[in-house]
């Protein structure tokens, strides 16, 4: 036969995990929203326990225990009450009100289908929490007086099941204490790796930084060095022009002042026809050294040879081919095509440009 429960719930939420809780263990499961709908509930169907929530609207689970025991048909049913037993009172009212058990939400199940199963077994053999005497007891707690009219054996039971939730609350909490423990050293242990990594992070950085600023410093003493030789080079570069400026004006005072004037007093002298021409050559020469003809000539034409250089400073001249090739002693063929490749050299082979004219513009 399928053995009836009630149970007294105005969450719906609640109801339904406590019905699928007790339909496991193959129970029929009534459920009432409140203390009115139970007692209907109870009157038809008489259940073998009463499961009730203490706090509903209307009617509290108290009230519904207190009318449960106070009518001769419905006294010998069970009664176990949910409480979350945060008032010690809570264990008084219990007792005042008949209750036969309680068990403390949030509720272990295996708990809570062990005490129904002692209320069971306690019914199927006759036995009754309560007497039809027994004598009331006045209790005064927290100012308050209770009445309790109830028998040893349910006592012993209120006492037990207090017990016990005592031992599970305290068992739940060492073990959240551990956990917390627990959490607590995984939480150190992280705030210690976070630690040493901010150190470490704050290490590297201050050493890139310290690196970062020896390279800056390395790299203005380098710029003040390149800075010193730039000033150097511009010193060295000043001295040279002076001295190559200095060392030309001696070149030329030499010229003028050491050679030109035996130049000049050969030139008065009654030399032979060709030797004259040697001596004008000379001076000729001497002045293209002091004029910038020759320097003119030594950049543009810096790919002629040595050769190629003296032909084209007679043809400067005016000389003629056959006076260059008696003067140079080069046959007439080779003063021509000495005079060829300088036309080739300089870009006006195929112009018709005068070489003598083109010479001229160096001046």
């Amino acid at each position: 036969m399928t053995t009836n429960i009630i149970i007294v719930e105005d969450s719906l939420t609640q109801a339904e995990k406590l019905r699928y809780t007790l339909e496991e263990q193959g129970f029929h499961v009534l459920h009432a929203r409140d203390g009115q709908e139970a007692l209907q509930l109870i009157t038809t169907h008489k259940p073998a326990i009463v499961i009730s929530d203490i706090i509903m609207p209307e009617m509290d689970g108290f009230e519904l225990c207190k009318r449960i025991k106070s009518e001769p048909s419905m006294k010998a049913t069970p009664v176990i009450l949910l409480t979350v037993l945060s008032d010690p009172r809570d264990v008084i009212r219990s007792l005042e009100c008949g209750a036969d058990n309680f068990i403390t939400k949030p509720y272990d199940e295996e708990n809570l289908l062990s005490r129904i199963q002692y209320l069971l077994t306690q019914r199927a053999q006759g036995e009754t929490t309560d007497g039809d005497s027994d004598p009331e007891i006045q209790i005064l707690i927290g100012g308050q007086q209770y009445s309790i009219s109830a028998s040893r054996k349910r006592i012993l039971n209120i006492l037990i099941s207090t017990y016990e939730t005592v031992v599970r609350k305290n068992r739940d909490l060492l073990r959240t204490q551990q956990e917390l423990r627990m959490l607590n050293e995984h939480l150190e242990n992280r705030v210690q790796e976070r630690t040493r990594k901010l150190i470490e992070e704050i290490n590297r950085r201050r050493q890139v930084e310290e690196d970062l600023r020896k390279q800056e410093q390395d790299l203005r003493n380098k710029s003040k060095i390149l800075e010193e030789v730039n000033t150097a080079l511009h010193v060295l570069i000043k001295n040279r022009e002076l001295d190559r400026v200095d060392q030309g004006q001696k070149i030329l005072s030499n010229c003028k002042e050491l050679i030109l004037p035996y130049v000049e007093q050969l030139k008065k002298q009654k030399l032979p026809p060709q030797q004259m021409t040697c001596v004008e050559i000379i001076e000729a020469n001497l002045q293209n050294i002091i004029s910038p003809f020759l320097q003119s000539l030594s950049s543009e034409l810096a790919n002629l040879t040595p050769k190629e250089v003296q032909v084209a400073n007679l043809v400067k001249e005016g000389k003629t081919t056959k006076e260059i090739s008696e003067l140079l002693n080069l046959s007439i063929r080779s003063v021509e095509s000495h005079r060829d490749n300088i036309r080739n050299k300089l870009g006006i082979n195929n112009e018709k440009i005068n070489l003598r004219s083109y010479l001229l513009s160096f001046s």
